[in-house]
């Protein structure tokens, strides 16, 4: 997309080019492993879709890989002597940017985290990273349309993160509503991929054929390959999953069709293919 076509300043990461690049800049200086999370993330991937981002934020987060937490307080101190602030509140992970008073979370993984958790000394606080490792293997290259990349996490990485936090606070729906967001674009995302000849999804044409199912399918693989590199995260997406499908009494879909045209039929329809992708030999 051309510079001078302004629609995307209505996503989340069209405001933040300045924050971006000075992040990167102190990465690249300590020779940091990251990669963009959260809404931004989610925003990038509904941009590529040519979707409507669902909902705001004003908010950044960023996955850090680091060895262990001497060398996280060495990245904040030198964030801090660089144009950021600490945030206030008792989280030790969030700053704000001192310029444009913009709010950045940095989610240290890697050697740092012990059984996926990351104690903070100063607050006494753990921070719980699962799967963040896993989906680092698969994260993409953003080319912003203002010209610099930023690694991002992908479509399917992202739905494997929202239902880890929605599994630790099942009161966020907020994560099924950007899981429901991701699903609706699958098939622009993929579409490419899934007509491409000798496809690795050309089994998936059958005479029920339907671009949301085949979508969601197509993301369930994708997820696959994250989830087998770690087989209790695995497990605890697919408990996740099947949870919310034969649970109709404490289902969270509900929450989720409001405003649509969607039922609550046709959105378990559409996590049972995610579920089935995932399961697919």
């Amino acid at each position: 997309m051309s510079i001078l076509d302004q629609s995307y300043k209505a996503y989340s990461f069209a405001n933040h080019k300045e924050v971006y690049l000075a992040l990167e800049k102190c990465f690249v200086f300590f020779s940091i492993k990251y990669y963009l999370i959260g809404a931004n993330a989610r925003d990038v991937q509904l941009y590529k879709a040519g979707a409507k981002p669902n909902r705001g934020t004003a908010d950044i987060d960023f996955a850090v890989m680091l060895p262990d937490i001497e060398k996280y307080n060495e990245l904040k101190t030198h964030l801090l002597n660089n144009g950021f602030d600490q945030a206030r509140g008792n989280l030790p992970y969030r700053l704000i940017y001192s310029a444009s008073n913009t709010v950045i979370d940095l989610l240290p993984f890697g050697q740092i985290a012990q059984k996926s958790t990351v104690q903070f000394s100063e607050r006494k606080m753990g921070l719980s990273v699962v799967g963040l490792h896993e989906v680092a293997l698969d994260t993409e290259v953003f080319e912003h349309p203002e010209g610099f990349t930023i690694p991002v996490t992908p479509a399917h990485g992202i739905v494997i993160l929202k239902l880890i936090s929605w599994s630790e606070k099942p009161e966020r729906t907020k994560d099924l509503m950007d899981i429901k967001a991701l699903l609706d674009a699958a098939w622009e995302l993929y579409v490419d991929e899934i007509f491409v000849e000798n496809s690795e999804y050309s089994d998936l044409f059958d005479d029920d054929f339907a671009t949301h199912i085949v979508a969601a399918r197509v993301m369930g693989r994708k997820m696959q390959n994250i989830l087998n590199r770690d087989a209790h995260l695995k497990t605890l997406i697919i408990n996740e999953l099947e949870k919310e499908l034969n649970d109709k009494a404490a289902s969270k879909s509900q929450y989720i069709i409001a405003g649509t045209e969607q039922s609550m039929q046709e959105i378990q329809l559409i996590f049972n293919a995610l579920l089935m992708g995932i399961n697919d030999k």
